[in-house]
């Protein structure tokens, strides 16, 4: 009975690519993290843009019919 040959890159082969694996989720999250940050920044940007341009107009409405 012969012997099935070994490979003897197969262990360090499976641990480069489960750090592989292991890296690329942890970027994953950080890049979900990120983007909630960027999401939430641009939504609060827009809602106190949304309120000068709301109180802006408002202040002009009322400069135009004296109320």
């Amino acid at each position: 009975m012969d012997v099935p040959p070994v490979d003897p890159y197969a262990v360090p082969r499976a641990f480069a690519k489960e750090r592989a694996k292991r890296r690329a989720r942890e970027e994953h999250q950080t890049e979900l993290v990120r983007a909630r940050v960027r999401f939430w920044a641009l939504v609060g940007a827009l809602l106190f843009f949304a309120v000068i341009l709301s109180l802006t107009i408002w202040d002009q409405i009322q400069a135009l019919f004296g109320i």
